[in-house]
């Protein structure tokens, strides 16, 4: 159930966009349009512009904010493949703001969406595609996680060599960070969600025990056993990955890194 203050940041918008002749349609997605929402929920908001306009509004991004809210955080950012103003504001309401030309805007948002303001009809009856990575994509990804954490591994292995604790640190972060991936990836291969992000929400808890006696205090002992269980943790679900998608597990490398560790670790299994 959305709160007072994000229904009246969503009708404020509404009400600029209505009065915006730059405007042609706005619309909100998310978990408010799935409704789901609660009340940390941002807000995912778009917007559809003129063509002719669409560089100024985006040149003058603030002034136009700042139309239906006060913002203390606003940023461009367009890393998606398309322009989104991502904000904080004043009242503690957080979101983003989508923006695309109306030739070309299907890119922005997927699955679920409330029309806020329309215009000229360009919404109607248009259904958002879910925006997934293709597979091939998805496989250099994983053969990426599952060789570069045996480089974290070994970069971690000399940074304990020469007691430097906060660089091991480093890559300790690094390993939980790709198993976390990996755990990911088990779950939902399609998924394009980052890292941590509501992992709670599709991964197990036996796969979130694995990734979670991995945390430990800066102490030698500690971050052995931490860098154990990671180890088993990549073990058990790199190799089920590997078989159920056709790559070759990197055994030659994991016997190497677990030979180059035995004098910190002890001695692993090595069969994944």
């Amino acid at each position: 159930m959305l709160t007072r203050r994000q229904q009246r940041g969503i009708d404020r918008f509404a009400d600029v966009c209505v009065r915006d002749d730059r405007i042609l349609a706005a619309l909100v997605g998310g978990s408010i349009a799935a409704a789901t929402a609660d009340e940390h929920s941002d807000l995912d908001l778009y917007a559809l512009i003129r063509s002719e306009a669409y560089d100024q509004l985006l040149s003058q991004h603030r002034q136009f904010v700042e139309q239906w809210a006060s913002p203390v955080f606003l940023e461009h950012f367009d890393g998606f493949g398309f322009d989104m103003l991502v904000f904080i504001l004043q009242d503690g309401i957080q979101g983003e703001l989508g923006i695309a030309k109306p030739d070309r805007f299907l890119h922005i948002h997927g699955g679920a969406y409330a029309v806020l303001v329309d215009k000229e009809k360009l919404l109607d009856g248009v259904e958002f595609p879910l925006q997934r990575p293709e597979r091939e994509h998805q496989l250099r990804f994983l053969r990426k996680q599952m060789h570069w954490f045996w480089r974290d591994l070994s970069l971690w292995n000399v940074a304990m060599r020469r007691r430097h604790l906060w660089t091991a640190v480093g890559y300790v972060e690094s390993m939980r960070h790709r198993c976390v991936r990996l755990v990911r990836l088990q779950s939902d291969f399609a998924s394009c969600a980052e890292d941590y992000e509501k992992l709670e929400q599709v991964v197990g808890e036996d796969e979130l025990e694995l990734i979670r006696a991995s945390f430990s205090t800066l102490d030698t002992e500690a971050m052995v056993e931490a860098v154990r269980n990671l180890v088993v943790c990549y073990q058990e679900v790199s190799s089920r990955l590997a078989s159920r998608h056709g790559l070759e597990y990197p055994s030659s490398l994991q016997d190497t890194l677990l030979g180059k560790t035995a004098g910190l670790l002890g001695r692993l299994e090595r069969d994944p």
